[in-house]
């Protein structure tokens, strides 16, 4: 196992080169001038100073200097300075990855709980009115767009019932207590996790059904019974871990997808996390911060397809890594 991983990640360096020069190129040619929103509020700046911030940030150095000055910088855990934000792009990176993180592993968690529930019962009474409901409610669900749905919610729920607040991460009035700020925090997480968690789940679903129900079909289950085992125990402990292999691999694939999402997600509901971060600084023009987010998302991806193919030999003991 430990060769195996230790491969992986030596598999991982190419990619990652390879995807900080595609993003590195597409970012360095979108149009406008990076340093327009530096002097476009600033009377006093002079020809004299855009000339010495263009030598100073690079903005002149070929293609190939200018990667790889930014390169080594990110190498030595220096991500550059925000032109936008006026900050270094670290300080402002890891409080957003922390919010990112949080949407995510809640949405994640309410995801794969859902799924496999719903999956399980669809597969277990197969043809039954509760089966034809999942599998509606999953087909409906993956067809919605995220944003659209997102706004049916902010309009629902903040402007007609007023029950969630439509934006934001925490109240500024909440007390300092800690079950009040995790109420307030969860008042703000509730729709977008809900959104993030649902496309996802509707995925899950029909892939955990239409695993377990061909898994149902083996004979070593009627062995299981015939020893007089428990339907819930031949189901979830002998069937269930049998068919969850490609589920994983379908999560595995679908790390990028949330991370993706989470730019819209973060965007319509005004989340502050790295998803809004990089909308805001693509629009922006500010380099150094879209390119950090793109980085840090990358290997982000990598690292769920490895912590996927470790989880194949844990459900399936018949599987080695030589």
């Amino acid at each position: 196992m430990g060769r195996f991983i230790l491969h992986r990640i030596l598999q991982m360096l190419p990619i990652i080169v390879l995807v900080s020069i595609l993003a590195f190129a597409l970012l360095k040619s979108m149009p406008g001038d990076p340093l327009d929103r530096m002097f476009e509020n600033n009377p006093d700046f002079t020809y004299e100073d855009y000339v010495r911030l263009r030598a100073l940030y690079g903005l002149d150095d070929p293609f190939y200097v200018a990667y790889f000055k930014w390169a080594s910088q990110a190498l030595q855990g220096n991500l550059g300075y925000s032109r936008q934000y006026r900050v270094p792009a670290q300080d402002l990176i890891l409080p957003r990855l922390q919010n990112t993180m949080t949407l995510t592993i809640i949405s994640f968690i309410f995801a794969i709980q859902a799924a496999l529930a719903i999956g399980i019962i669809s597969a277990v009474k197969q043809y039954s009115a509760i089966d034809y409901a999942s599998m509606a409610l999953t087909f409906v669900g993956s067809s919605l767009p995220n944003f659209w749905l997102g706004l049916m919610l902010i309009i629902l729920f903040s402007v007609q019932l007023h029950w969630l607040p439509p934006g934001g991460i925490m109240s500024t009035d909440v007390g300092p207590g800690f079950w009040e700020r995790a109420l307030d925090r969860g008042k703000y997480l509730a729709m977008p996790v809900f959104i993030t968690a649902f496309a996802e789940m509707t995925s899950w679903a029909r892939f955990t059904r239409n695993s377990l129900l061909d898994v149902l079909q083996l004979d070593y289950l009627r062995t299981a019974r015939a020893k007089g085992l428990t339907e819930q125990t031949v189901i979830l402990r002998h069937a269930l871990k049998n068919s969850l292999l490609p589920l994983v691999t379908v999560i595995g694939t679908s790390f990028s997808r949330f991370f993706a999402g989470a730019v819209v997600i973060e965007t319509v509901f005004s989340y502050p996390g790295m998803g809004k971060l990089m909308y805001d600084s693509v629009m922006g023009n500010d380099f150094v911060v879209s390119m950090s987010i793109l980085m840090i998302l990358c290997v982000m991806v990598l690292w769920g397809n490895l912590l996927a193919d470790i989880t194949y030999g844990w459900l399936d003991p018949r599987i080695r890594y030589d």
